[in-house]
């Protein structure tokens, strides 16, 4: 199998620095849709079997723009964003102010979060969803090519799965409508590349 990730396109609440969860489901803005549509320009894909998509808003349109109304999307649940619980929305410098221990060496929230997020999701159960999604799609599809257009965070973490047992803390996160491509085969998988830009 071959799979390819791609993040969305910007958004407002990316622009304004806010935790950007599965409980915010934002649009893209204006910059995110034209840089969207200028990668997309570089990209075929008619060489794809099967594409599937976050739900929200800000993955669906750009997983539109770039197979360009020629692919079927596929939603699945399952490549939300992962759930900040009361964070989402919430300025990420106002956070880190108040709680600086759960920021990592890079200023990314760490693993250590939910000790103050009682609704907040665990890096655990965000790779228990990411490997069941990966685990249908290699047994469906072992020898096609897959397009998945999701979130920053879940990327990593499907990414990390492959190469770095599970740990997202590995892998930093991909610039919007960045490109990350795997392959599989016999249960080996190898990265072909990270954080691919098209324009």
């Amino acid at each position: 199998m071959e799979i390819i990730f791609i993040r969305h396109g910007q958004t407002e609440v990316n622009k304004e620095n806010r935790i950007q969860g599965a409980a915010v489901d934002a649009e893209l803005n204006e910059v995110g849709r034209a840089y969207a549509k200028k990668a997309a320009a570089n990209f075929d894909p008619s060489v794809f079997d099967v594409v599937y998509s976050s739900p929200m808003k800000r993955a669906v349109e750009t997983a539109q723009i770039f197979t360009k109304g020629t692919q079927k999307l596929t939603l699945d649940k399952r490549l939300m964003e992962f759930n900040f619980g009361d964070w989402d929305g919430q300025k990420m410098d106002e956070i880190a102010k108040k709680y600086p221990d759960i920021l990592d060496s890079w200023g990314k929230i760490n693993r250590d979060y939910v000790k103050y997020v009682p609704n907040g999701e665990s890096y655990d159960e965000l790779a228990q969803r990411c490997i069941s999604f990966l685990n249908e799609v290699e047994q469906k599809y072992p020898d096609k090519k897959v397009l998945v257009v999701a979130h920053g965070r879940l990327i990593r973490m499907m990414v990390a799965h492959y190469i770095a047992d599970d740990d997202l803390d590995k892998l930093d996160t991909m610039a919007n409508c960045a490109l990350a491509k795997v392959k599989v085969k016999d249960g080996a998988a190898r990265t072909v590349y990270y954080n691919r830009l098209l324009a």
